[in-house]
């Protein structure tokens, strides 16, 4: 989960504490599925008009409700997301009201409506982290993946400002077909920025957006080799000088994997365990790529919602096709994902060809 990146040993033992006690002490918030942008491979993206005809988003006293039903039971992280979270119409107050509550808050967004009186808020009340996705270094390449006019200049525009309030900030780098070309030059913006990057090289194929109109997601996806080169890149630009004594593990426990799945892949992440998702519909899932299981909060008590998704996914079958794999080390493959991938591709070969090129690319350059 990528809110347990930068947490302190005390935190990361709360987190191990309530996965084994199955406290959802983890959870997000999808606010909405409006965004300014309109990204080719967004999963979730949905025009307003859409949204008012599916029944709205949950109101500000509805999120208020779970928020505190999730306290109760030891919630202690919450992500803002979306779509585009600041075009939640309540999103300030919200903001300030969970942050009254005491909970440690982490915001993912695209930067290009973080104005003055945004980053005014956030250092008087100060997330954990904002998170921004970036999607290349250049106003055409936003143009051509997102479609909006002057999108990197307002993306940077809103960067700068969050640095110049003393905003903690990460970059999420998002790689598609369109834009794995400027994977490098992502990396060294984030550097000129002094910022930490994560590279997101595998794009998922799992989609609840309105697609109309619009590239399929596996259309967006960059070929194996592509990102298995990417991912390297990002490894080398992580660790540094760290590099080769990291390869030097990794190659160890490719040799002699200590679990390599015999029976399968089975959930083997928090979600569902101290880790929980919930929609714009006010829909809980485990996390952010399963539809099932799934339970409405409309209609079922949060604490309800919760016993039953611990126990629908404890329940959940294994997948088979990864079963004795020694190339688990390498291989971007989840529960969530696999499932996605088995349901909309067939098999899940896309990410066997990412480890194996991904394996070939660490040989190459040791």
């Amino acid at each position: 989960m990528h809110f347990l990146q930068g947490i302190n040993p005390i935190e990361r033992a709360l987190v191990d504490k309530a996965t084994a006690n199955r406290v959802p002490i983890n959870a997000s918030f999808e606010l909405t599925p409006v965004c300014n942008l309109r990204c080719d491979m967004c999963y979730v993206r949905m025009e307003q008009s859409r949204v008012a005809a599916a029944g709205g988003v949950c109101s500000l006293r509805e999120w208020l409700r779970v928020a505190d039903a999730l306290q109760r039971m030891g919630t202690l992280f919450i992500l803002l997301t979306g779509g585009e979270p600041l075009l939640y119409p309540d999103f300030k107050e919200l903001y300030v009201r969970l942050k009254e509550r005491g909970f440690i808050l982490t915001i993912n967004t695209n930067a290009t409506l973080i104005d003055d009186e945004m980053a005014r808020l956030f250092q008087r009340l100060k997330p954990r982290r904002v998170n921004v996705s970036l999607y290349g270094v250049s106003n055409e390449t936003y143009q051509a993946l997102c479609h909006v006019p002057q999108g990197f200049d307002r993306c940077m525009e809103g960067l700068r400002r969050l640095k110049a309030y003393g905003i903690d900030t990460k970059l999420n780098l998002t790689l598609t077909r369109q834009n794995i070309k400027e994977h490098r030059q992502m990396l060294a913006l984030a550097d000129e920025l002094e910022m930490p990057a994560l590279t997101n090289s595998y794009l998922s194929v799992y989609s609840r957006a309105d697609r109309s109109a619009k590239v399929a997601p596996e259309a967006c996806r960059p070929i194996p080799s592509e990102v298995a080169r990417a991912e390297v890149d990002a490894l080398r630009h992580k660790y540094g000088r760290a590099y080769a004594a990291y390869v030097d593990q990794l190659l160890r426990q490719l040799e002699q994997p200590e679990s390599p799945a015999a029976e399968g892949v089975g959930l083997t992440c928090r979600a569902g365990k101290s880790s929980v998702w919930i929609n714009w519909q006010g829909l809980m899932t485990p996390c952010v790529d399963m539809d099932v299981p799934a339970v409405s909060l409309r209609s079922t008590a949060v604490a309800d919602a919760w016993a039953r998704i611990v126990a629908d996914c404890e329940a959940l079958p294994l997948h088979h096709e990864c079963a004795g794999c020694s190339l688990r080390p390498l291989c971007d493959v989840c529960y969530a994902n696999a499932t996605n991938e088995r349901s909309r591709c067939g098999d899940l070969s896309y990410l066997c060809q990412i480890a194996k090129s991904k394996k070939a690319e660490i040989l190459l350059k040791t």
